[in-house]
């Protein structure tokens, strides 16, 4: 079976825009409520970089706003006849930022970089790991991975041990293979490698991230000249910048959810969506005691009035999840029981559990950035009140966060986790997996693991999805983690901002077909 490459857009003439005076200049600014902890698609983990590098890099496949996969770096792909692994058929006159031409060599080097055991990957190199010969570089033993063939300059082939289905679905971002002995092992802090319709221009530490136009850009040039993401912490500021028209599309963070759902002047500028984002309360036994007993873990999850949260703390802007698996993604499975608020049944396992009105229980930090602060002070209250927990707030810087969290050393926690491609194994596998780096809470159940990891080499999809089922169903019943509501994606964009619409996977795609008109 074959997939076929999606419609080009009308490119934007490279003579326009360089007759463009500078006055005339239209760069996009939206913000960003933190620095990117990262700027290369190797080591990138976490959403705020996701946003950016997304506009910079592409990988063999990209995704639809509905979730829908299409073809980006590789035109087409099949299924090796007989044996474990896909043909991809790569696009030809596909140039990188550095004007050098994508082949196939470019996908190698990715692939083996994200592997090496020196190269503190993210994300993506959880993707690799079924390909033949992925262990061997990972243990340092090879540089060369054996799975992955180059026939000619545009195709190739990759192997796996075991059936991987869902390859083509990866998010795997690819780099320009060139930059590093060009530049230096900093190069992403002076130019991009990627192939996307937007080059990296500078970041200025906790004020920006400009990004300017790609006019040689496969798909068709950017209608804009620049994207300036604005690095702006407080969601108060940044409601303000919007209102002094600082900025052109607003992320509205949880603390202004209120005032922009309840104030009609932003009703033609409003944008919601539900959002595929599981979003979780992570207890890490491995550091607080207590949280090894799944009863205190239940008590936490029974003592959370989720209800509440959506009416008091989103204003109705929110979606109960009652699993680690968002709808919008395949797997989804909509017959979970609702999640049980309990008081009473929690005072009842935490007495059980040895710790009766929270006595004995040594104090615990629960922590989170700064547009968390609200709903870390609501749960630090209502823990206190109805467990006897002595809850303290935490508020840390976000990149400081993200690597206590990686790192395990956070003991209590909410955070999201939000679906890189339309699958429930985004989440059973990377998430929460005992092997998975980005398993933050910690929790570990092996038939879990196995069940996981069955679902991810079985072919037949319906087969697939009861597997994910049975594994979810062990998370919940075993309270993995307290799974929290969604939080709608909600974005303010000026009328002057033309094809700029958030998608439920959290946030815009890249900017390519954004206009902006004369205002």
């Amino acid at each position: 079976m074959k997939f076929f490459g999606k419609a080009s857009l009308a490119a934007f003439t490279v003579a326009a825009s360089l007759a463009m005076s500078p006055v005339e200049a239209k760069t996009l600014r939206v913000n960003v409520y933190g620095d990117p902890a990262m700027m290369d698609p190797i080591t990138n983990s976490e959403l705020v970089s996701g946003r950016i590098l997304r506009n910079i890099y592409e990988g063999l496949t990209d995704r639809t706003p509905d979730g829908d996969t299409v073809p980006a770096l590789a035109e087409s792909w099949e299924p090796l006849d007989g044996e474990d692994g896909f043909r991809f058929h790569l696009r030809k006159n596909v140039k990188f930022h550095s004007g050098r031409t994508f082949t196939a060599k470019d996908v190698k080097y990715t692939y083996e970089t994200l592997l090496d055991p020196t190269s503190k990957a993210g994300s993506a190199v959880s993707y690799l790991g079924d390909i033949v010969g992925a262990e061997d570089v990972k243990s340092g033993k090879t540089k060369e991975l054996a799975g992955l063939k180059i026939v000619d300059d545009y195709t190739i082939e990759v192997r796996f041990t075991k059936p991987a289905v869902l390859f083509p679905l990866f998010p795997i971002l690819i780099m320009d293979s060139g930059i590093v002995a060009e530049d230096g092992p900093d190069w992403m802090l002076k130019k991009s490698g990627g192939t996307g319709p937007f080059m990296f221009e500078s970041w200025n530490r906790g004020v920006d991230v400009t990004l300017k136009a790609n006019p040689d850009y496969w798909d068709g040039a950017p209608k804009i000249d620049a994207v300036r993401f604005v690095i702006v912490p407080h969601p108060e500021t940044a409601l303000a910048q919007y209102e002094a028209g600082e900025l052109d599309v607003l992320d509205v963070e949880q603390a202004n959810l209120r005032t922009v759902l309840r104030d009609p002047k932003f009703k033609d500028e409003l944008q919601i969506q539900p959002r595929t984002q599981s979003r979780y309360m992570g207890m890490n036994g491995e550091v607080y005691e207590p949280f090894k007993d799944v009863r205190v873990r239940k008590a936490v999850s029974l003592a959370i009035d989720r209800d509440g949260i959506i009416k008091g703390l989103y204003d109705g802007a929110g979606f109960p999840l009652n699993g680690i698996v968002t709808p919008g993604v395949g797997g989804y499975n909509p017959d979970l029981p609702k999640l049980e608020y309990n008081p009473e049944k929690a005072k009842e396992l935490l007495a059980e559990a040895g710790y009766p009105n929270g006595e004995g229980m040594p104090p615990v930090d629960i922590t989170a950035t700064a547009p968390w602060k609200d709903e870390l002070a609501y749960y630090a209250n209502v823990l206190g009140s109805t467990l006897g927990m002595k809850v303290n707030v935490n508020v840390m810087e976000r990149g400081a966060f993200i690597r206590g969290m990686n790192a395990g050393e956070l003991a209590f926690f909410p955070w999201g986790w939000t679906s890189g491609y339309p699958d429930a194994s985004y989440y059973l596998d990377q998430m929460w997996t005992s092997t998975s780096p980005f398993n933050r809470g910690r929790w570990k159940n092996e038939k879990y693991d196995a069940l996981v990891q069955e679902a991810l080499a079985t072919v037949d999809q319906e087969k697939r999805y009861a597997l994910y089922h049975q594994a979810e169903q062990i998370f919940i019943d075993e309270m993995g983690a307290a799974p929290l509501p969604m939080v709608a994606v909600v974005a303010l964009v000026k009328p002057y901002v033309l094809n700029t619409e958030i998608t439920k996977y959290s946030f815009f795609d890249t900017f390519q077909k954004t206009e902006i008109l004369d205002h």
